[in-house]
C-alpha cells in the first residue's frame, strides 16, 4: 500500500463529515483517482481508530453548493500532484494537501441549495459550513437509504396479517421518504403512530427543498401523491401521523438554536406544514455531533419550548417528540438537556441502534449486554425522567462486515434490511451472541473471503420488547417501516408483545 494515497484518502474523508452515510460512494471516488480498495480501508481504519477526530485549525473549508464536486476536485488535484511526483521530483506533504483543499472550491461555480420559507413563500439562499469541530460518529442510520424494490423482491408469504385491537403501548414507525414508492406494500395496521421522515431544516429555520450531494431530502415525498394515499390509509386505521423535521449539519443547528429570527421562521414553517396536511404532531431529529456551546444547548431547549407552546395553542392535542442518541441520557455536554426538554415534549425517541456502525469493527448493532449496551443507557434516562417519556427504537436492519478485507474487495460494512437478511440467511446457520443477546451469521463469498452479518430477529427483539414492558416505557419505535419487506415474523412479534398480552 502507498502511504501517500492513504494520506490523500484520509484528508478527503475529513472533508466529508457525513462519510459514514456514503462509504461506497467515497470508495468509488478514490478508485477513480488511482487509490486501491486496500488503501481506502486502511485510511478509514486509521481515521476512525482515533477516539475523537478534530479538524486542524487550518483545515476549514467554507462552501455553498455541491460537496461532492468540491471533494472530488480535491481528489483530482491530489492525484495530479501524485502522478507528477517523479517528473518534478518533490515529496508529497501535508502542506500540499492543504493547498489542494483551499484551491478546490475555486474550480466550481456556486450552486446554492434552495430553501423555502413556507410561512411567507419567500425563497432564500442557504450557505452551509463544513466546520464541525470534534466530530464524533454517533448514529447516522436514519439517513442511510435502501432500495424498496430490492427489499420487496425478497420472496416470502403474501398473506397479510389481520390485526384486531390496538397496542397497549405506543408503537411508532418511521416511514422514510425512499420507501414511498412501495407504501401500499407496507403493513401499518399494528402501529399507533407514523412519523414521516423527513424534511431538512436549514440554519435560518427554512425548509431545504433542493438536494445536497445528490441525496433525497424528503421534499419530493412531501409533494408526492403517494404520501396522500399513505396518510389516507393511516387515517382509516386510526393511526396518528407526525412529521419528522431533521437537521444533520451541526453548523446549521447552532445557527438555528441561537437566532431568534431563525427560531420564529422554523416554528412558523413547522406549523404551516402539519396544518397543511392535518397531521397530529412533530418529531424533531437534530443529530448534532461534537460538543455544542452552552448557547446552542440552551437555545435548543428554548426552541423546543417555544415550538411546543405555539403548536399546542393552534392544535391542543398535537404531539411533540425528540429523537435522541443512546448516550444522551448520560451526556451532560450534548445538545439535549433531558430534564429541561422533558417539560415540553411528550416523549424522547431513543435511537437504540448503531452501537457498532459501518466504519467501525464488526459487532452487534443493538446489544442488550456487554460493555456498551441498551439497558445501561436507558437506565441513565430513567434517572432523569419517568418511563412514560421514553420510546425505545430498534433496528429493522443489520450490517454486513468483511471478515477478511484482503480477500474481499468491498471492504467496509454495508447495511442490509431485515427482509433481505431473512432471505439470504434461510439456508445458513444462525449463531447467537449470549452477551449481546443478538444473532449473527457468517457466509463465504465467491472471492474466497468471509463476511459476518449482525442483526436483530424475533428472538432478540422479543428480549427488547420484554424490557420495554418490564420498565413500563411509553412504547417502541421502528427504524424503519418497510425494511422487513414481505416477511411476517417481526410484525407478528409486535402484535404478540403489545396487543395480545
Amino acid at each position: 500500500m502507498r502511504d501517500e494515497y492513504i494520506r490523500l484518502v484520509k484528508e478527503y474523508i475529513r472533508l466529508r463529515p457525513d462519510y459514514e452515510h456514503v462509504l461506497e460512494e467515497l470508495r468509488e471516488n478514490v478508485k477513480e483517482v488511482g487509490a486501491t480498495n486496500e488503501e481506502f480501508d486502511e485510511a478509514i481504519k486509521q481515521f476512525t481508530d482515533k477516539p475523537r477526530f478534530s479538524r486542524s485549525k487550518n483545515l476549514i473549508l467554507k462552501y455553498s453548493g455541491n460537496t461532492k464536486n468540491k471533494t472530488l476536485a480535491f481528489l483530482k488535484i491530489g492525484r495530479s500532484i501524485l502522478s507528477g511526483r517523479k517528473k518534478y521530483i518533490f515529496t508529497f506533504s501535508l502542506s500540499v494537501f492543504l493547498l489542494a483543499i483551499f484551491l478546490a472550491p475555486k474550480l466550481f461555480e456556486k450552486n446554492k441549495i434552495k430553501v423555502v420559507n413556507l410561512s411567507t413563500q419567500e425563497s432564500v439562499s442557504e450557505i452551509q459550513s463544513l466546520e464541525n469541530k470534534n466530530i464524533i460518529p454517533v448514529v447516522y442510520a436514519n439517513s442511510n437509504p435502501y432500495d424498496p424494490t430490492q427489499i420487496f423482491s425478497a420472496d416470502s408469504s403474501s398473506v397479510k396479517l389481520i390485526v384486531t385491537g390496538k397496542p397497549k403501548k405506543e408503537v411508532l414507525g418511521f416511514f422514510p421518504s425512499w420507501m414511498l414508492s412501495k407504501q401500499d406494500k407496507v403493513n401499518i395496521s399494528m402501529l399507533t403512530s407514523i412519523s414521516l421522515f423527513g424534511l431538512e431544516v436549514g440554519g435560518d429555520g427554512n425548509i431545504i427543498t433542493g438536494e445536497a450531494d445528490n441525496r433525497p431530502n424528503g421534499w419530493s415525498m412531501w409533494k408526492d401523491p403517494n404520501l396522500d394515499d399513505l396518510i389516507k390509509r393511516a387515517r382509516s386505521d386510526d393511526i396518528k401521523i407526525y412529521l419528522t423535521l431533521k437537521a444533520f449539519n451541526s453548523a446549521n443547528i447552532e445557527r438555528l438554536t441561537q437566532s431568534d429570527n431563525a427560531q420564529k421562521a422554523f416554528i412558523a414553517n413547522a406549523l404551516y406544514l402539519i396544518n397543511s396536511k392535518n397531521l397530529d404532531g412533530i418529531n424533531i431529529d437534530f443529530e448534532y455531533v461534537g460538543t455544542p456551546t452552552d448557547a446552542a444547548r440552551e437555545g435548543f431547549t428554548r426552541l423546543i419550548a417555544n415550538l411546543n407552546s405555539e403548536m399546542k395553542r393552534q392544535i391542543p392535542n398535537a404531539v411533540l417528540t425528540i429523537d435522541t442518541y443512546l448516550v444522551s441520557g448520560a451526556d451532560g455536554e450534548g445538545l439535549f438537556n433531558i430534564p429541561a426538554l422533558s417539560k415540553n415534549i411528550e416523549a424522547f425517541v431513543i435511537m437504540g441502534y448503531d452501537v457498532h456502525h459501518p466504519s467501525g469493527g464488526a459487532g452487534p448493532v443493538s446489544p442488550m449486554g456487554g460493555a456498551t449496551n441498551v439497558i445501561g443507557y436507558v437506565q441513565n434516562y430513567l434517572e432523569k425522567v419517568g418511563p412514560e417519556k421514553l420510546i425505545l427504537a430498534f433496528p429493522y436492519y443489520g450490517y454486513d462486515w468483511p471478515q477478511n478485507s484482503i480477500a474481499e474487495s468491498q471492504g467496509m460494512a454495508r447495511g442490509v434490511p431485515y427482509g433481505i437478511i431473512a432471505q439470504q440467511s434461510a439456508n445458513l446457520n444462525i449463531s447467537w451472541d449470549e452477551t449481546a443477546q443478538t444473532p449473527y451469521y457468517v457466509y463465504k463469498t465467491d472471492r474466497g473471503g468471509e463476511r459476518i452479518v449482525h442483526f436483530d430477529n424475533v428472538r432478540s427483539l422479543s428480549i427488547k420488547y420484554d424490557f420495554i414492558n418490564k420498565k413500563d416505557l411509553r412504547g417502541v419505535g421502528i427504524w424503519a417501516l418497510g425494511y422487513d419487506g414481505e416477511t411476517q415474523d417481526l410484525q407478528k412479534l409486535m402484535i404478540d408483545k403489545f396487543i395480545y398480552q
